[in-house]
């Protein structure tokens, strides 16, 4: 893309992402000089330039002061809990036309997967929704967030975003996040997870809802060197042949559940300078089996999601406020800027490229600018909403 390319697009997301904010929201003006489309502009410019609501009021010229900012937010914005309602509003706005159906013509696979933001505390006692766990640069506390990504046509549009609260178990999490992209008319047709959702509550209510899904297996009991060789899991990771099996999953409070482990031996090859024989093995459950090769393929489309958190993390905004409401705020509107992005990009193919994040980066670059040169400008007049129909 060249440079006028990328201040189109630039332009062109400016636009939707204030059309999206204002249409679903539409929020009251706090005060004269405060308008919402001020507040919505200064926030996009928070997050595109990774910054904070007082350190945009610094550098933005004629903007309110970041006390002013702070109570228009408070004042006109939604909360926690109500932001949380809005959710599946502000993700279904920000979609392609052609998923905005009532009734899609088919369904996709949906990947699911936890995403966590660092929280410091400084040597205060954290907020009740933070978790405490992962290993974060310099913190052991975070905002876990789990998200569900759509898988079409080689791109992933998130339509679901919920919290992960420290007193919550992984099969409350999914249960309200594939309610929540059903409610939205994204039912799934199969969920790929990672071997984080490992359990037995997990599979259990994915049965009931029949849902099938695809994860990687847990290695779990004694390894292969103790005595009596590998058990559990264990044994289909080491030794175990290629083929089928068929398992079941129990928890410390008898619970157990039936899933299909497939196991795939391959040879490296010299590959990487590797020599030796190498296994793969996924739990599956209802999901159409022709080839070993198949299940392998179609799970690697999952890690698309991971790619999505480092975009996500390259247009969410900063803070070091302990309101929970405002970090969630700024993980929404950077969950908006890539699904408005992704059709928009005029790139070439619709498939992964290694430069994707680089010119994420600099259309973000690019769209900072044009705030910081335009501040009272109202963007739904600079452009006129882009056929997103892919």
């Amino acid at each position: 893309m060249r440079t006028f390319q990328y201040r189109c697009c630039a332009q062109q997301l400016q636009a939707q992402a204030t059309t999206v904010l204002l249409g679903v929201r539409r929020p009251a003006d706090f005060s004269p000089h405060g308008t919402a489309l001020t507040l919505l502009s200064c926030l996009l410019l928070a997050a595109a330039r990774r910054l904070s609501l007082a350190a945009v009021a610094v550098l933005r010229p004629r903007t309110p002061c970041r006390e002013t900012l702070r109570q228009a937010w408070r004042a006109t914005l939604p909360g926690y809990d109500a932001l949380q309602r809005r959710t599946p509003a502000l993700l279904r706005a920000s979609l392609p036309r052609s998923l905005r159906r009532r009734r899609p013509r088919r369904r996709y696979p949906l990947a699911i997967d936890l995403h966590g933001v660092p929280y410091y505390k400084r040597q205060r006692t954290p907020p009740a929704h933070t978790r405490k766990g992962q290993r974060f640069p310099g913190t052991y506390y975070g905002h876990l967030y789990a998200t569900a990504c759509l898988l079409r046509k080689g791109q992933y549009f998130t339509v679901a975003l919920t919290p992960y609260l420290p007193d919550e178990d992984l099969a409350s999490v999914v249960r309200r996040l594939l309610q929540q992209a059903a409610r939205s008319g994204f039912a799934p047709r199969c969920v790929l997870m990672d071997r984080s959702f490992w359990s037995t509550d997990v599979f259990r209510y994915l049965q009931r809802a029949r849902y099938p899904f695809v994860l990687p297996v847990l290695g779990r009991g004694k390894r292969p060197r103790t005595p009596g060789g590998p058990t559990g899991t264990q044994a289909f990771l080491h030794g175990c042949p290629s083929g089928r099996y068929s398992y079941r999953v129990r928890n410390h409070q008898g619970r157990s559940a039936a899933v299909t482990i497939v196991v795939q031996r391959r040879n490296h090859g010299g590959r990487r300078g590797r020599h030796g024989r190498y296994t793969w093995a996924w739990a599956l459950w209802r999901v159409p089996l022709s080839c070993l090769r198949w299940v392998r393929e179609s799970y690697r489309r999952r890690f698309r999601i991971e790619s999505s958190y480092r975009l996500l993390e390259a247009g969410r905004g900063r803070t070091s406020s302990r309101d929970e409401g405002l970090r969630l705020w700024y993980v929404v509107l950077a969950v908006l800027l890539v699904n408005l992005w992704l059709p928009a990009r005029r790139a070439g193919s619709r498939t992964w490229h290694p430069r994707l994040r680089r010119w994420w980066n600099h259309l973000l670059t690019l769209l900072a600018q044009q705030l910081l040169e335009t501040p009272t400008a109202d963007p739904r007049t600079t452009a006129t909403e882009p056929d997103r129909e892919t």
